[in-house]
């Protein structure tokens, strides 16, 4: 009877201890799963499998905690939950676990204690203070895989910083430290990135080499062979690129990539001059690749060879808006959508060109026909605004191809006809900076320097003319508008006021230039906010949609411009109402005599018939109107 109560308690020990066991086993085995599926990925989100994994691991280590408080699993159990959590981004909750391991084993397992716990710091923004206690668990004894662990943790915080230098330093003591095969996987990645990035090809080769050895993550495997293919393609090692390139096509275990090396081939081609083989092999990739990240590719390199050496606008249009339909989440996606629409604005331009060309033509022939000279001056004054049009739109066309298009030369005549037939528009400044500038770069130096000159005659005070004597190296010219700008701003705390009148003089000097639309911009604010202005604030705001409508400072204020409109035209009915109810006399345009200068702004941007602000009311703003353009006066 003894022996079989015995026998019974025995079993059921055994039992017992299978039972924690296996649920500790089981932990483990969801750890395992869901760390070779995010080393997998690595570099990219975490898949749901994995965050489900690390869920199962912290259940059934919480279980084996719960259940057997004081199994010899106990430790091991805490640091599974730890870091499951940590991999979940759940840091609060990992920095808690981490803490309770401290409490219970930090004496006799210090790394694991230190270096979780400055995981976790890191994590939370505390970067200096996690570098500092790893840093210090470098200089105790520790093993050489512990070593090369806490080395490849300080070069990712280090390349999180910026500090790509000593990153690098790091990487290469922990490449030599570790024996463990896939932690020298991960450091030789990050080698390969980092030296790839700083154009050490040579370093960068050997690293990927050895992830190709190294590594468990076959998306890292795949993409070493491809970056080394991308290296002898740029240190001028053809024949090797075509050998690697041919053997890997034809390897089962790499079909994921043979894609991309296709269109490695293409930019072989392309380096070697071979432009039709580069283009034959690109509607081949369409065909074989179809909605892939490698057909929205080739559409895209197709589309900037016939922008930049075929000049054929309709089909890069084509091949551009084919990208983002081939594979919406390519990289290639947002340069394609914004190449669609500069090419739109060009052809835009093209057009308003033409019929602008052709109002003038027309108008000319009815001025030559007409005897009457006050119907010229008329006329004169009605095309005004298509001048400012018809200069707009060839500097748009011209900062397209100079800028985007790559076709710098060309558009040096778009800025040259603003400059020899529209010397009265706004962009006329401008385009002597840019004209000049991009003839100096086109090794032009005598043409260069006579726009220069005639941009430091004509507009001493503007930006541009800034630009150019710090370029050339001349002495400064007081007065400026950088200088005002910065005078302004540092006078506005004491002298509102004398800040504004200050920003007024820019306005009244440089009007085409950057610091003008900062100017207007800091006068309308200060109006709207400071003063509570509406009248004022709305002139300049006007004045940037008008004088600077794609500016960045024109696309922040529009909604509130929109605002204020919608609330004085409101004002305005109000006022008008009760005018018609009191009987007054409504003045007509023709008898307004303006004194000071001082009325209501609106009805003078609008030209329609309002009633005129009384003196006591009337806003700061003061204007005079020519035929040409608003001046603003002090």
């Amino acid at each position: 009877m003894k022996y079989r109560q015995l026998f019974i308690l025995t079993i059921g020990i055994y039992l017992l201890s299978c039972a924690y066991f296996n649920t500790f086993y089981n932990a483990e085995q969801y750890f395992k799963r869901a760390e070779k599926i995010r080393l997998e990925k690595a570099g990219e989100t975490i898949p749901v499998s994995a965050v489900d994994s690390y869920s199962k691991v912290i259940e059934k280590s919480r279980l084996v905690l719960e259940e057997y408080p004081d199994t010899r699993y106990r430790k091991n159990a805490l640091l599974l939950i730890g870091k499951a959590h940590f991999y979940r981004q759940e840091y609060r909750l990992a920095e808690a676990t981490f803490q309770q391991f401290a409490d219970e084993f930090g004496e006799t397992h210090p790394f694991e204690k230190g270096y979780w716990q400055a995981m976790v710091k890191w994590k939370q923004g505390k970067s200096q203070a996690a570098l500092e206690t790893l840093t210090s668990n470098l200089v105790k004894s520790l093993s050489n895989d512990q070593k090369a662990k806490v080395h490849l943790s300080i070069s990712e915080i280090l390349l999180e910083l910026n500090e790509d230098k000593s990153a690098l330093e790091n990487l290469l003591n922990g490449a030599e430290l570790t024996s463990d095969a896939d932690q020298r996987g991960q450091i030789y990645y990050r080698i390969s990135v980092l030296a790839f990035d700083k154009k050490d090809y040579e370093l960068a080769l050997s690293a990927n080499k050895s992830v190709i050895r190294y590594s468990l993550s076959k998306k890292r495997i795949e993409e070493a062979n491809l970056q080394i293919v991308r290296i002898h393609r740029l240190l001028g090692n053809w024949d090797v690129v075509m050998s690697e390139i041919k053997s890997i096509l034809i390897d089962d275990r790499f079909t994921r990539i043979h894609g991309n090396l296709e269109l490695e081939l293409v930019r072989l081609y392309q380096m070697q001059g071979k432009n039709d083989m580069a283009k034959n092999r690109l509607e081949s990739i369409i065909k074989d690749y179809a909605r892939s990240r490698n057909s929205a590719e080739a559409y895209f390199l197709l589309g900037e060879i016939a922008m930049n050496e075929d000049w054929d606008l309709e089909d890069a249009d084509k091949k551009f808006s084919q990208v983002s339909k081939e594979y919406q989440k390519s990289q290639y996606t947002p340069t394609a959508n914004l190449r669609v629409k500069q090419i739109k604005s060009y052809k835009d331009s093209q057009t308003s060109i033409a019929t602008l060309l052709e109002t003038f033509s027309n108008t000319q022939t009815d001025s030559t026909n007409s005897d009457s000279s006050t119907a010229n001056e008329v006329q004169t004054a009605d095309l005004l605004p298509n001048y400012e049009s018809l200069a707009n739109h060839y500097y748009n066309m011209g900062e397209l191809e100079a800028f985007h298009f790559n076709r710098p030369a060309e558009s040096i005549s778009r800025f040259m006809n603003i400059i020899d037939s529209l010397p009265n528009t706004e962009q006329y400044a401008k385009a002597l900076f840019t004209a000049a500038y991009l003839t100096m770069e086109q090794d032009d130096t005598t043409k260069a320097i006579a726009l220069r000159d005639t941009l430091l005659d004509k507009f001493p005070r503007s930006e541009f003319a800034d630009y150019m004597r710090v370029h050339y190296g001349m002495d400064n010219l007081d007065g400026s508008s950088n200088q005002l700008f910065r005078q302004g701003e540092l006078g506005w705390q004491s002298d509102p006021e004398g800040a504004l009148d200050t920003f007024k003089q820019i306005l009244r000097q440089d009007k085409s230039s950057d610091v003008a639309a900062r100017s207007a911009m800091f006068i309308a604010v200060m109006y709207d906010r400071h003063f509570s202005q509406a009248d004022s604030a709305n002139y300049y705001y006007e004045w940037l949609q008008s004088h600077k409508p794609k500016s960045e400072q024109a696309q922040a204020t529009i909604n509130r411009y929109e605002e204020l409109q919608q609330m004085l035209s409101m004002m305005n009915q109000m006022d008008t109402l009760e005018v018609q109810d009191s009987s007054e006399i409504i003045i007509e345009p023709e008898e307004i005599e303006i004194v000071d200068n001082q009325v209501d702004t609106m009805n003078v941007i609008a030209g329609e018939t309002e009633t005129i602000a009384k003196p006591e009311e009337s806003v700061d703003v003061d204007y005079k109107e020519t035929v040409e353009d608003t001046i603003i006066e002090n």
